[in-house]
C-alpha cells in the first residue's frame, strides 16, 4: 500500500475512535440522573458554570458588546476586572460564537457540552500524529490512539465536571508537542512557528498549560546537558516569547518571565553558543540563575501562582501525605491541596488511569534501552518528558490527563519495533476496550435540584444588580442564572480573590461581627449559606482555615447552621435544602 493511502486508512481508523469517543462521553452525561436537556441551572458548577456564563456572553452579544469584558464588576464584586486580561477566555469565544451563527436547535448548555466533547476528543488526532511522527510509523499511531481513547483520563473529566478548560487546551497541547517533535527531527522554520502558536493559544485557553511546558523543558535541558544534541529552535522561542507578551492574559500574568521561560532563554543561549558540552552547562547554569532570580523577584508571576508552587513543595517535603494539623501547611498549599483532582494519588490509580499502557511504556523503554540503538533526539526528549509526568501526576490526581496521552503514545513504540509488539499492543487495545462501559460517572457536585430553587427566589425577589456573597464554588452558578454580582469565585489564579477567600474563611469562624464586617466591605446584599461550612475533615473550608477543633458558640458558622433567629445582621428570608438565603442589613 502506497505510504498516502496507508495514511489515509489509518485516518478513518481515527476518526472510526474519535465518533466512538464522542459517543462515549455525551452517553455517560445524557445518562446521568441530574442531566436536564430543558434546564440549564446547576448543569455547571464551580469553574465551569463560570466559563460557562462567559460562553453564553458571547452566543448573546455581537462582538462591539465584547468590549464590556474590559470593566466587568459583576465576577468580582466590588473590583472592576478586565476579564481579557485576568481569566483565559479564549475556549469561550469559539462556542458562543458558533451557537450565534449557527443558531441549533438546541439549548446553549446542550450545544456547550456537544462542542466540549468534539473539542476535546480532537487529541485522538493529536496523539495519531503525535505518535507517528516519534516512531516514524502509522501503525504506532494509530495503536496509540486507540489505546489512549479507552484510558479513563481521555473522557473522565469530561464527563464528571463538564466544559472544563483543559478540554479544550489539551488537543491544543498535544498537537503543540507533535509540531514541537517535528522541529526537533527537521528543524524547519515552519514547524517552530507552528508549534509556538500551538503552545501559546494553549497557554492563553489554560493556566496550567505553562506547568506542562515545564516538563518538557526539563526534559530538552537534560537531553541537551547529557547528549548536547538539541538542535538550534531560533523560530520557535522568539515567537514563543513575543506571544507571551503580545497576548493580554500571558502579558497580564507574567508568563514572559515565569521560570518555565527563564529555562527556555537559558537553554536556548546555550545551544546557540554551542562551545562544547562544558561551556554550555556554565552558559545554562549561569544564564538561568540569573532569569530565576530575576523571576521570583517579579511580584505579580509569583504571587499569581504561589499556590501551586507551595503546593507541589509541600507534597514533595511531605511525601504526599496530607498533614492532620492544617496549620502545619502555610496557607496557599493548604487551600489547593484538596480531595479530587490535587489529592495525592494512590497507587491503584496508575492501574486505574493507565491500565496496560503503564506496562506498555515500560516495556517500550526496556526495549529501546536494551536494544543497543541510539535513539534520536525527538525521543529521548519526550521519553524523559513522560517520565518526569509520572511523579506530577502521582503529587496531583489531575496530572494523569497529561501522563495518560504520553504513555499512550511511549507503549505504541513497541508496534514500531518488533511483529510480536503489534500483537502485545493490540491484544492491549482489545482488552481495554473491552472493558469500557457507558453507565454516568457520579457528579460530586450538588444537585441541580439544590440550585434552582435559591436561583429562582434570586430571579424574582432582588435587583438586578443585587451583590450575592456565597461559597466559591456556588457564586459561579448564581452569577452564571441570575446575573447578580458575587463577591467570591473559583478562580485561584488571581491571588487577590485567593486573599479575599482567607478574609472570609476567617470572618465566618470568626463572631457575627466580624463576618458582618466582611460582608459589609465587600457590598453584599444577600449570603447564600450552605451546610458545607460546618463540615470538618482535611478536604472541608474548616480545615483551611485551621478551625478543626471546637468551635465558639458565638461562632457565625454555628448561628447560620443551628440558630439563625440570634442574628442580628442578618436575617432569613429563604431556606430549600442545603442552602439558606440570608439578607444582610444595613442596621440591627
Amino acid at each position: 500500500m502506497k505510504s498516502w493511502r496507508r495514511l489515509l486508512f489509518c485516518l478513518a481508523v481515527v476518526t472510526v475512535l474519535y465518533v466512538f469517543h464522542v459517543h462515549l462521553k455525551t452517553a455517560k452525561i445524557f445518562s446521568n440522573a441530574t442531566w436536564d436537556a430543558q434546564d440549564d441551572v446547576g448543569q455547571f458548577w464551580s469553574e465551569a458554570a463560570f466559563q460557562y456564563r462567559f460562553a453564553e456572553f458571547f452566543a448573546t452579544h455581537p462582538i462591539r458588546d465584547w468590549g464590556q469584558l474590559s470593566h466587568d464588576n459583576a465576577v468580582q464584586y466590588p473590583d472592576k476586572i478586565d476579564d481579557w486580561a485576568e481569566f483565559t477566555v479564549a475556549m469561550e469565544v469559539p462556542v458562543g460564537v458558533l451557537y450565534r451563527w449557527l443558531n441549533p436547535a438546541m439549548p446553549l448548555h446542550v450545544f456547550v457540552v456537544w462542542y466540549d466533547c468534539l473539542v476535546s476528543s480532537l487529541s485522538l488526532f493529536g496523539v495519531f500524529f503525535l505518535a507517528r511522527a516519534l516512531w516514524r510509523s502509522d501503525g504506532a499511531g494509530v495503536f496509540a490512539s486507540a489505546l489512549y481513547a479507552a484510558l479513563y483520563p481521555s473522557y473522565g473529566r469530561t464527563v464528571k465536571n463538564l466544559f472544563l478548560r483543559e478540554d479544550f487546551a489539551i488537543p491544543l497541547m498535544i498537537f503543540a508537542l507533535f509540531f514541537t517533535v517535528r522541529a526537533l527531527q527537521d528543524q524547519r522554520k515552519r514547524d517552530q512557528l507552528v508549534a509556538a502558536l500551538f503552545w501559546l493559544v494553549a497557554l492563553a485557553s489554560w493556566h496550567l498549560t505553562q506547568f506542562v511546558m515545564a516538563p518538557l523543558l526539563v526534559a530538552t535541558t537534560l537531553v541537551y546537558l547529557g547528549r548536547g544534541e538539541t538542535p538550534r529552535l531560533t523560530w520557535f522561542v522568539l515567537t514563543l516569547a513575543a506571544g507571551t507578551v503580545l497576548i493580554p492574559v500571558l502579558r497580564a500574568k507574567g508568563v514572559f518571565l515565569s521560570p518555565m521561560m527563564c529555562v527556555l532563554y537559558a537553554l536556548a543561549l546555550a545551544v546557540w553558543i554551542n562551545g562544547g558540552r562544558k561551556r554550555a552547562t556554565l552558559v545554562f547554569a549561569g544564564w538561568a540563575t540569573g532569569l530565576l532570580i530575576l523571576s521570583a523577584l517579579l511580584p505579580k508571576f509569583y504571587g499569581e501562582y504561589a499556590h501551586v508552587y507551595q503546593l507541589f513543595m509541600y507534597k514533595l517535603q511531605l511525601l504526599g501525605v496530607k498533614p492532620v494539623n492544617p496549620a502545619d501547611l502555610p496557607w496557599e498549599a493548604r487551600q489547593l491541596w484538596e480531595g479530587g483532582s490535587f489529592e495525592t494519588a494512590p497507587w491503584h490509580e496508575f492501574w486505574h488511569s493507565l491500565l496496560w499502557c503503564g506496562p506498555l511504556a515500560l516495556g517500550s523503554l526496556g526495549y529501546l534501552f536494551t536494544s543497543g540503538k541510539r535513539n534520536a533526539c525527538a525521543t529521548d526528549i519526550f521519553i524523559v518528558f513522560t517520565l518526569l509526568l509520572a511523579p506530577l501526576a502521582w503529587m496531583v490526581v489531575r496530572g494523569f490527563v497529561f501522563l495518560g496521552f504520553a504513555v499512550a503514545v511511549v507503549g505504541a513504540g513497541l508496534v514500531a519495533e518488533r511483529t510480536w509488539g503489534k500483537w502485545v499492543v493490540f491484544v492491549a487495545a482489545v482488552w481495554q476496550f473491552a472493558m469500557l462501559n457507558f453507565a454516568p460517572l457520579k457528579r460530586e457536585q450538588p444537585a441541580p435540584d439544590e440550585y434552582r430553587p435559591i436561583v429562582k427566589w434570586l430571579q424574582g425577589n432582588t435587583s438586578t444588580n443585587a451583590v450575592v456573597l456565597a461559597s466559591i464554588g456556588d457564586s459561579p452558578v448564581f452569577l452564571a442564572h441570575t446575573g447578580r454580582p458575587i463577591i467570591m469565585h473559583s478562580k485561584f489564579e488571581n491571588q487577590r480573590i485567593r486573599d479575599r477567600y482567607r478574609e472570609m474563611l476567617a470572618a465566618i469562624y470568626g463572631s457575627e461581627e466580624q463576618f458582618y464586617e466582611f460582608a459589609r466591605k465587600y457590598g453584599a446584599d444577600y449570603f447564600v449559606y450552605d451546610v458545607g461550612f460546618s463540615y470538618d475533615g482535611q478536604d472541608s473550608r474548616r480545615y483551611k482555615a485551621d478551625k478543626l477543633g471546637p468551635l465558639d458558640a458565638r461562632c457565625a458558622a454555628l448561628l447560620f447552621e443551628n440558630q439563625p433567629e440570634q442574628l442580628r445582621h442578618f436575617q432569613r428570608i429563604m431556606e430549600s435544602g442545603r442552602f439558606t438565603v440570608f439578607r444582610v442589613l444595613t442596621s440591627p
